[in-house]
């Protein structure tokens, strides 16, 4: 029984993390032969006998639902295949059909998601025609390059010698493809995600596109995210308005959602209160249920533009500092920070904010 790890042992954490960090962040595509390979020796580490077809690769979560489905349409019909690749290329075919929506009437198809994916602005249900009785999701499948558990024994299989080689077929598995859905006698293979893009604290990030984008043309199982704030797609397109932000019920979302539209243009748009105007700019107040007031000043630069005119700049404050903001000055004086770790404000009263030259 290890009880402590030695320090030489402890050391290694970096390195298995970066391992099973980079295995997740993989976006090759699936080595199918060595994926069969592995996914046959986890079949015998379990005792229970290989699967004898292999469906594959398709390109995400949503293709691997929609291939069990018409796996379970086929068992149930007792269709007839030459061989293992005729069934493949068959069920290939149907998924392509399927996501391009010109599936023959013959087929029965209902696909159920989980409600996960409704939130991305997806239906929970495809009426197609119905498929066999049961709904069919994602939950038989398992995570591939994104087991990250099996690190663990990834780590004291190697470096503390523990006999744990049951696991060593799906650690095998995890360098080589995305997700994939063991069954009797059949596996289906998938590819791992084509792009992943994250922000520099390795937050799934990205404000134009999918945080996490599957190959092909079916975009069901993508990802949005915002700094690691799950969104819909329609977020990300900025196919909304004032009135979708406000029926928001989730903060970090409608947080998006603002920054995303424009603060200055939400609170534009939004008829926020106008708090206070002075010779410093005009302080605004938008109250956002169960979130702090969205509070920005308005001022103006005193540096003419080429065409004469003087541009607005809009600066987002806190709406707690000097106790509350009550006045445009103030909210400008709040801005000056020092740069310790505090941030204390540089001018303790926003009286003693008083330029003789603004910049």
């Amino acid at each position: 029984m290890i009880t402590k790890l030695e320090q030489h042992q402890i050391d290694l954490f970096p390195t298995y993390v970066k391992k099973w960090v980079d295995i997740g962040l993989n976006t090759e595509p699936t080595d199918m032969i060595e994926a069969v390979k592995a996914i046959k020796g986890a079949y015998a580490k379990a005792g229970i006998p290989e699967p004898e077809y292999f469906i594959g690769p398709v390109n995400s979560p949503h293709e691997g639902a929609v291939a069990e489905a018409f796996l379970h349409y086929h068992v149930k019909n007792k269709t007839n295949f030459k061989s293992g690749a005729d069934l493949n290329r068959r069920v290939l075919e149907e998924v392509e059909q399927f996501n391009k929506g010109t599936l023959p009437f013959k087929y029965h198809l209902r696909l159920r998601l989980p409600d996960a994916h409704a939130a991305d602005g997806l239906p929970v249900e495809f009426h197609r025609p119905q498929l066999g009785r049961a709904p069919i999701s994602i939950s038989n499948q398992i995570y591939g390059s994104q087991e990250y558990w099996l690190s663990y024994y990834d780590y004291f299989m190697k470096e503390c010698g523990l006999d744990l080689n049951l696991v060593e077929p799906l650690i095998a598995l995890s360098k080589v493809c995305g997700w994939w859905t063991p069954l009797s006698n059949v596996a289906i293979i998938q590819h791992r995600a084509e792009e992943i893009h994250r922000d520099n604290e390795n937050r799934l990030h990205n404000e134009n596109g999918p945080a996490v984008k599957f190959r092909g043309e079916n975009n069901a199982s993508n990802v949005y995210a915002v700094h690691g704030v799950r969104v819909s797609k329609k977020v990300i397109d900025r196919d909304y308005g004032v009135a979708e932000i406000e029926s928001e019920n989730n903060a970090e979302v409608r947080r998006v959602m603002i920054d995303l539209y424009g603060q200055s243009k939400y609170i534009v748009d939004s008829g926020a209160q106008v708090v206070h105007t002075d010779d410093f700019g005009t302080l605004y107040r938008k109250e956002i249920p169960g979130d702090e007031p969205l509070m920005m000043v308005k001022v103006v630069n005193s540096t003419q533009e080429p065409d004469g005119t003087f541009k607005d700049y809009w600066i987002r404050v806190d709406p707690n500092a000097y106790g509350g903001l009550k006045t445009a000055r103030a909210a400008v004086a709040s801005t000056w920070r020092d740069q310790d770790a505090e941030r204390s404000f540089v001018f303790k009263n926003p009286e003693d904010y008083n330029p003789d030259i603004e910049t």
